[in-house]
């Protein structure tokens, strides 16, 4: 008998065992860069344009209601005692303005005929509107994610002798913004839009630290 033999065929499997180079790999890291790069400054330019939409339909729209009030009726808004002093909390001048007081902001004298002062509404000037019920609040998200509900009032400063709108619950982030939109620079204690105090004061290094802001009136 004849054997056969058979020969075993042996097969070979192409692999690449290299992995990466440094190169490949410096071009990955350089595109995630870029991404988380991106992802950032989107981020900004979204907070940028929310301070800058609050400025301009919450405060500045506070202060042209303001101008307007004057410019009609040749009285500050705010001004419940005819002294030319804007007094959102009469009878607690050292106290910190009262809802009740913000409400006469637009409401005016509802209790005497004639009112002894008017309010926004008496006088056929629309309210501002806000992402609240109330016109004179304003709910912002700060760049950590905390909420604060700002509050608007009109108020006056015996020492320098100026009516000013007082911003409070507003973090120090958006101090910053608005200061450099009103004054330029951001330092709390020159211009027309400063810290607390007839002097001002500096902004807080802590950006969702609330504070209260003055931004000074031209009347």
């Amino acid at each position: 008998m004849m054997k056969t033999s058979g020969k075993k065929t042996d097969q070979f499997v192409l692999t690449n065992d290299k992995g990466f180079t440094l190169i490949e790999m410096a071009i990955v890291l350089i595109i995630i860069g870029i991404i988380i790069g991106a992802i950032v400054k989107g981020k900004d330019i979204i907070r940028s344009g929310e301070q800058k939409k609050i400025y301009s339909v919450f405060l500045n729209t506070w202060r042209t209601s303001y101008l307007n009030f004057y410019d009609r009726t040749g009285k500050i808004l705010g001004d419940t005692n005819n002294d030319r002093h804007a007094d959102t909390n009469p009878l607690h001048r050292n106290d910190p303005p009262s809802d009740n007081g913000r409400e006469k902001l637009v409401s005016g004298d509802t209790a005497r005929q004639p009112p002894r002062f008017y309010g926004l509404a008496q006088i056929g000037l629309e309210t501002p509107k806000t992402n609240t019920d109330k016109p004179w609040k304003y709910r912002y998200s700060d760049s950590t994610g905390k909420g604060h509900e700002m509050s608007i009032a009109f108020d006056f400063d015996p020492r320098s002798k100026y009516n000013y709108m007082r911003i409070s619950n507003i973090p120090n982030e958006l101090c910053i913004a608005m200061d450099t939109m009103i004054d330029g620079e951001a330092d709390g204690t020159k211009g027309d839009f400063t810290g607390e105090g007839a002097r001002g004061s500096a902004w807080g290094t802590t950006p969702s630290d609330d504070a209260v802001a003055r931004w000074k009136m031209d009347c």
